[in-house]
């Protein structure tokens, strides 16, 4: 008895024709068997002869003549068609116009933006004195400051994001960074200029951007912000005793003076307000913001130039001749004086016309003998009533409208020191002799009180030359 099993078994056809190659084959149009114009011929890899094979993008029977055995394949007619876009079927293949011309075009449009830009920040860094601040840095004379690109600010700052505004001013708005690192050819010049500008009471110029149109500035950071918050913010000018404020006073003249005087060659801020004297750790004066500074004029037609500034600590002869000076300098810092010992803001908008700029508003006290009704009530007293006296005379000379009758900042930081060693020796104010001896002369005494003078004691110092380098 035998049992029988049904079932299926593979079965592998293998086959050539003929026993030629395909160059042979190809050689004999009449046996040649790949008859479809849209198919190729391929070599046996098994046996002899050869096989053929529809063309890419063609399917069909390649052994049939014409066009009917080997046909074309729709590609767009597939369920998931192969790339997004409009899809259009053509022969062998197909052609995704509209996406392929997109990217094309895109990438055209980038690769021109992208050499426009860097052309451009060529332009401004060469405009802007980018090539001489290069060759002086890498000659030891700005090593250091940084010419920073205008990517690592942008990265340091978030965008320029509005959280780390620190504050908008006349020229510029002033933004927070951390840097990775922690830490015109005449604008060029300058720059290089102010980077050697070393004085423990103005802030140090780190490094700029010259990549753009207006170049950007980067300073130390100073953790307690303007003096104008100090004195006018929330808390007010109550919480600020007088020797602080004569002290802030007093930094902020050595500062001034320093620039005027020691710097090689000397330099004009510009504007001197209590927004661009910052304060530190230890609420030490520190004078910022640069960005309307220039060197100053060796030669009297240099002088001329664009009045800029801040409204209610603009010098008025600097705004009826244009000439920027020294004591131009000397009134602002006037101006800063009077909110120090008032604890009112430079200039007010409201309130009667004649009462909204703090310079006048004092002048007038002053001519009319008021001078207590406009000094800051916490500040006054019989122990401090003579120093501010001083002070507020001080700042009237600093106000004269002609800037030749105006003091020096080198008088102004000396006298300014003669009164904080009196205040910090009450009892010299007891003893007419020893103010005297400070102080430099003696002014008869008015209804029995003795008064300190107001004359200007030039002291005779020996100042060197600023070098560049450290």
């Amino acid at each position: 008895m035998s049992t029988m099993v049904i079932g299926e078994v593979p079965m592998i056809l293998n086959w050539a024709i003929g026993n030629e190659t395909c160059d042979v084959a190809k050689k004999d149009t009449a046996s040649y068997a790949c008859r479809s114009s849209n198919s190729y011929c391929v070599n046996s890899t098994s046996r002899s002869g050869y096989l053929c094979n529809c063309s890419e993008g063609y399917q069909g029977n390649p052994y049939l003549p014409g066009d009917g055995g080997c046909q074309d394949i729709n590609e767009c007619a597939l369920s998931t068609p192969p790339c997004p876009g409009r899809c259009i079927n053509t022969q062998g293949g197909l052609s995704v116009t509209v996406v392929t011309l997109v990217i094309a075009i895109t990438c055209s449009y980038l690769i021109h933006e992208m050499r426009k830009l860097a052309n451009i920040k060529e332009k401004y860094f060469r405009q802007q004195g980018g090539l001489l601040l290069l060759e002086q840095i890498s000659s030891g004379q700005g090593t250091t400051f940084t010419i920073f690109a205008e990517a690592e600010l942008m990265e340091a700052t978030d965008q320029f994001d509005d959280k780390n505004v620190l504050g908008r001013g006349g020229h510029a708005t002033a933004y927070k960074g951390t840097l990775k690192n922690g830490s015109a050819k005449e604008f060029g010049k300058e720059m290089l200029i102010l980077s050697q500008v070393n004085h423990k009471n103005i802030v140090k110029l780190l490094g700029c951007s010259l990549e753009v149109e207006v170049p950007m500035l980067v300073y130390e950071f100073i953790p307690n912000g303007p003096l104008f918050h100090f004195i006018h913010g929330s808390n007010g000018s109550h919480n600020v005793p007088f020797s602080t404020r004569l002290r802030i006073a007093h930094e902020s003249a050595l500062a001034l003076d320093y620039l005027h005087s020691c710097a090689s060659p000397p330099i004009l801020h510009d504007d001197v307000k209590s927004p661009n004297i910052l304060l530190d750790d230890n609420y030490s004066a520190k004078v910022s913001d640069f960005g309307a500074s220039m060197v100053a004029p060796t030669d009297e037609s240099q002088f001329v130039t664009l009045v800029q500034g801040t409204c209610g600590y603009l010098d008025p002869e600097y705004m009826q001749t244009c000439q920027l000076t020294d004591k131009s300098d000397v009134y602002s810092f006037g101006v800063v004086l009077l909110e120090l010992i008032t604890g009112k803001r430079a200039l007010i908008l409201e309130g009667p016309e004649s009462e909204r700029s703090l310079s006048m508003r004092f002048l007038c006290a002053l001519k009319e003998g008021r001078l207590m009704d406009v000094i800051d009530d916490h500040i006054k007293g019989e122990e401090n009533d003579g120093l501010l006296e001083e002070v507020a005379d001080l700042a009237g000379q600093c106000l004269e409208m002609a800037g030749e009758n105006r003091p020096a900042m080198r008088d102004i930081a000396e006298r300014l020191d003669r009164l904080r060693k009196v205040m910090q020796h009450p009892w010299m104010q007891r003893d007419p002799e020893e103010m005297e001896s400070l102080l430099g002369v003696r002014e008869p005494s008015v209804a029995g009180v003795e008064m300190v003078s107001t004359m200007f004691v030039t002291m005779e110092k020996s100042v060197g030359s600023l070098e560049f380098g450290r």
